[in-house]
């Protein structure tokens, strides 16, 4: 390794607290400062602008990028971005997602820098992706098989394709500990059995699915409460909330369903809970959802579909259900909610394989690595 560290600049399009932004949250704090020195530019303002400066300690800058039709700006983003690059010295731009590669990897190409492209969703044949996937670049680091495949397809340029699986940090403490303490924030009592969905507000996350799902556990079983757990991001499907509520009060669960908003104890929330689950009614890149709720040692339910079955083992570390099916998910509610041994035993497994797999300081040092392989250090 080279006496001095790289530097490497995170291009990355939103401030605000995402499963992508959350990625490069962990790579920036977690980066062996002997081998990787960071600095982030924000392409919106956000309030994960002075988190990053204050709370990571990284230089941070914002370079806002308009729309791609407003050309005149985008030009002026792009030379923004190439003199940061340039005043910064710095060995490597590391983009995330299409939108960031665009203005993030354009800047590096025209500062003769390399860059590295973090595709954290499966990209489509829409104009955004395309480009994106025109733009020179050392690697694609895709954050699943699945996301890889689909990348393939739309990748004219046959560029270099690594896959690197998300992670999470690890809690050194006591699930018990954890445990107790969510429980009493969500105000759970001994008997309650708590279910829970931890996503954003937004309706493919499959919200509704769970309400209608949680309303047969719920009437059959009356120490069931449901937790709606996260709010909305990026001004997405404004209006969602009221309409789970409506659904809520609808199915007549809205006295044992708790709709949380944001939460900053997210890692309690879900130690907190008996049964987690995932319901995307579309296919996940990845899922960062299912690999924190096993992280937590809470038992895990999710829909099969996109990346879920690289990181459960049906029957073993999680339980998978038909994506929308709200019938068969609450079958298994209803399943975990009569057998603890079995909630358990899937809890159990499901940690062991979130500490095995899903760590997120070795998904730091796999990036790290290839950085040097591209950059040949």
């Amino acid at each position: 390794m080279d006496k001095d560290p790289l530097r490497v600049l995170y291009v990355t399009p939103l401030a605000e607290m995402g499963g992508a932004e959350r990625i490069v949250a962990d790579l920036v704090a977690l980066h062996d400062r002997q081998a990787v020195e960071p600095s982030v530019v924000f392409l919106r303002d956000g309030p994960l602008v002075t988190r990053f400066r204050e709370e990571l300690g990284v230089p941070t800058a914002v370079v806002p990028a308009p729309r791609l039709r407003r050309m005149l700006r985008a030009r002026r983003a792009r030379a923004a971005l190439t003199r940061l690059i340039a005043e910064q010295r710095v060995d490597l731009v590391h983009s995330t997602a299409s939108w960031g590669q665009l203005f993030g990897g354009r800047a590096a190409q025209r500062a003769r820098t390399p860059n590295v492209w973090f595709q954290h969703t499966p990209p489509a044949r829409r104009t955004l992706d395309v480009a994106a996937a025109l733009v020179p670049t050392r690697a694609i680091i895709a954050n699943s098989e699945y996301t890889a495949a689909t990348q393939r397809r739309v990748n004219p340029l046959r560029r270099r394709i690594e896959v690197i699986h998300l992670g999470t940090r690890m809690s050194a403490e006591p699930r018990g500990a954890r445990r107790r303490r969510g429980r009493a924030a969500l105000g759970l009592g001994p008997s309650d059995f708590a279910v829970g969905i931890v996503a954003r507000l937004q309706r493919w996350k499959g919200q509704d699915v769970v309400l209608r799902a949680a309303a047969s556990l719920v009437h059959a079983r009356p120490q069931a409460r449901l937790f709606v757990i996260g709010g909305a991001l990026f001004g997405l499907d404004r209006g969602y909330e009221a309409e789970l509520k409506r659904l809520a009060a609808d199915l007549g669960i809205a006295d044992r369903t708790t709709f949380t908003g944001h939460r900053d104890d997210v890692g309690d929330c879900l130690a907190a809970l008996d049964v987690a689950v995932q319901a995307s009614v579309g296919p996940e890149a990845f899922g960062l959802g299912l690999v924190e709720a096993m992280a937590a040692g809470t038992a895990l339910v999710a829909a099969d579909a996109g990346a879920a079955r690289e990181i459960v083992t049906p029957g073993a570390d999680g339980l998978l259900t038909p994506p929308g099916d709200h019938e068969a998910l609450a079958t298994a509610l209803l399943e975990l909610c009569d057998d603890p041994a079995r909630r358990g035993a899937l809890a159990a497994a499901g940690a062991r394989t979130a500490c095995e797999r899903f760590d997120a300081t070795v998904m730091t040092r796999k990036v790290e690595a290839l950085y040097r392989a591209v950059l040949g250090r």
